[in-house]
């Protein structure tokens, strides 16, 4: 009896593993699935933004300047590379025993394919002529080369200006014609591999018997890590802080927060060199609904402070202007953006066992902070 029994949880136990490692790897594919859709849906942006500014070529001063930001984007090499996420397949090569277990070939040949595909899309996408941006990195630098005398609204009108020129003589250049001419058939060649991977994924969740149900579960249980927040618990203060920014939440009773940021960069300016630090604050009210902190904003403020520059004392005032102008033109902006409900956030919490780390996620952005001053109340 207790042999049948061991050998019944044993084949139980594989059959677990055999449908979780299945799970796992339909939704791997799925993932780089929605990467490729992704990937696609960015390119035919700044390639359609691309073929409007070829078209207004003698008209570049009509062009909205966030057009013309994605026709920069677009023919630019940034110099980074683009990567699927291989984790999950490295899983799945582990050990012979995990194949063993799914037991199926033709599951295991549809997968592999699917790895191998990623793989030459991938090296083709980083590695292949035809894929690469044909303008240097260094034009950021020629057009982030401003007079630092300026204001932000002087700094960004000279950038834009500088931009309609280079764009005006890139979009002439024999290699970046040929690189946009391209892009139908680079966008035909992501199209035809989503619809190929859509397929063969399809087989997959047939041939194991994979449910939308458990795909569901599977993708919940791994996007669902500690503990639900309660209102007791969010309240206090809780930091994340590196060397140079500090990031702070206090959150009350009485259902307002305070949220503050202090932030120290380096400011070379032609007249003085140092650091200059940044104090940026929001108050609002907040309220959770399930696992969902909303912060409403009510109020912004922003403040600059230079005293950890430099400065020769017959130019003291002139640093003091600039600094002056500075914070008057980022506090006009964050009021704007507060007008606008562009500062309203909302984020998915989730605690640690101790309750005193918290998880913040909001888009594809997962950040930490830690409890300050005591203790949760449990």
């Amino acid at each position: 009896m207790t042999f049948a029994v061991n050998n019944w949880m044993d084949n139980r136990k594989k059959e677990e593993a055999q449908r979780l490692m299945a799970i796992m790897v339909i939704h791997d594919i799925d993932e780089s699935i929605n990467t490729l859709k992704t990937l696609k849906e960015q390119m035919e942006t700044m390639y359609n933004a691309t073929l409007y500014v070829r078209e207004h070529i003698d008209q570049l001063d009509s062009v909205p300047n966030d057009t013309l930001s994605l026709v920069l984007s677009f023919i630019v090499d940034n110099g980074e590379e683009f990567r699927f996420d291989n984790s999950k397949e490295k899983i799945f090569h582990s050990s012979p025993d995990t194949w063993q277990n799914l037991g199926c070939m033709k599951f295991i040949d549809n997968v592999q394919s699917c790895y191998y595909n990623r793989q030459t899309f991938q090296d083709m996408y980083n590695n292949a002529t035809l894929w690469q941006r044909p303008v240097s990195i260094e034009v950021y630098e020629e057009l982030n080369n401003d007079d630092s005398d300026l204001s932000l609204e002087e700094v960004l009108d000279q950038y834009y200006a500088k931009l309609r020129i280079l764009l005006k003589e890139k979009l002439e250049d024999g290699h970046v014609k040929y690189y946009i001419d391209c892009t139908p058939s680079k966008l035909g060649s992501i199209a035809s591999l989503i619809k190929y991977w859509i397929q063969v994924n399809d087989e997959n969740k047939f041939l194991m018997s994979i449910t939308d149900e458990e795909l569901e579960n599977y993708v919940n249980n791994i996007n669902t890590n500690g503990f639900a927040v309660s209102e007791k618990s969010m309240i206090g203060t809780w930091e994340m802080s590196s060397t140079d920014e500090v990031n702070q939440f206090e959150f009350r009773k009485d259902h307002t927060y305070s949220y503050e940021s202090i932030v120290t960069s380096p400011a070379n300016l032609n007249f003085s060199q140092g650091k200059l630090k940044y104090f940026y604050k929001v108050t609002g009210t907040w309220e959770l609904k399930g696992d969902s902190l909303i912060a409403i904003p009510d109020s912004v403020d922003f403040e600059a402070d230079a005293s950890n520059m430099t400065v020769q004392p017959e130019k003291q005032e002139m640093l003091d202007n600039w600094v002056q102008n500075y914070q008057e033109e980022y506090l006009s902006y964050f009021q704007q953006k507060l007008k606008e409900d562009y500062l309203r956030q909302t984020w998915s919490v989730r605690l640690d066992a101790s309750r005193d780390k918290m998880e913040m996620k909001k888009d594809k952005k997962t950040v930490y902070f830690k409890r300050e001053k005591g203790g949760v109340k449990r």
